[in-house]
């Protein structure tokens, strides 16, 4: 059996819907589901031959393949990787990080140090870290946690939306990858199953609705989250790697 790792926030919702009614899936594979980083974590320990991983931690994978031509993205505004704070940014000091995601860990720097030029204190964040956003202590939260939260601070800044701004690339946060040789005909299905789930977003979001009322499900699926893994895509996720070589 073919172990899966999914991203278990709601961005994922096309792809979970897709590979947990599919005969094919359901007789070949074992899905589980974790938060971003726990997803890196399943690759690089042998407890998954594929994962959908924060691109954050591809390069301290010692082996990997990026596969399928599906992934976790946004053009410009994303809504749910958000930086938080009770200050403007001229006057954050320090910065909470997320402790489920790499990705977002890693473009937070990126954009203060390259873009921003801020030189913030980073503080390595443990659960229930929201809390604790007051004065000039800001935080980075990802998820369906920030799209609960992204009214509740006066300044928010979403760093898709702020890389989109200096870059003019889509923000690549997670793609499908596999450590473990893969038979040509289960990556062929896992595709097929994968672009199912997109083509079906929709009937998707209506299904889910009701599990999340504090936000437009279907707008977020659509309009926030792009799930093709495309040239732009990966012309954004080598910048992405190579900056953050330089931070």
């Amino acid at each position: 059996m073919i172990r899966i790792s999914l991203v278990s926030y709601c961005n994922t919702l096309p792809f979970k819907a897709a590979l947990e009614s599919s005969g094919y899936i359901k007789k070949n594979a074992i899905l589980k589901e974790s938060h971003p980083a726990q997803c890196a974590y399943d690759i690089e320990n042998n407890l998954a031959d594929i994962s959908l991983v924060p691109v954050g931690a591809l390069k301290e994978s010692d082996k990997y393949k990026v596969i399928t031509d599906y992934c976790l993205s946004a053009n410009k505004k994303v809504e749910s990787v958000l930086l938080l704070s009770e200050k403007p940014r001229s006057e954050i000091t320090s910065i909470l990080l997320d402790y489920q995601s790499k990705t977002s860990v890693k473009l937070i720097k990126i954009i203060a140090n390259k873009f921003w030029k801020n030189n913030f204190k980073y503080i390595d964040a443990k659960p229930g870290f929201e809390d604790g956003i007051t004065g000039n202590i800001a935080a980075v939260i990802i998820g369906d946690r920030a799209l609960e939260l992204r009214n509740s601070h006066p300044f928010v800044y979403d760093l898709a939306e702020e890389w989109y701004s200096y870059t003019n690339l889509p923000v690549v946060f997670a793609v499908w990858v596999a450590k473990n040789d893969i038979s040509s005909d289960f990556m062929f299905n896992f595709n097929s199953v994968l672009s199912s789930g997109i083509k079906s977003i929709k009937k998707v979001a209506q299904k889910y609705a009701c599990n999340y009322q504090g936000f437009d499900l279907e707008h977020y699926l659509t309009n926030c989250i792009d799930y093709r893994f495309d040239e732009k895509k990966r012309e954004s996720m080598a910048k992405f790697l190579q900056l953050t070589q330089e931070i």
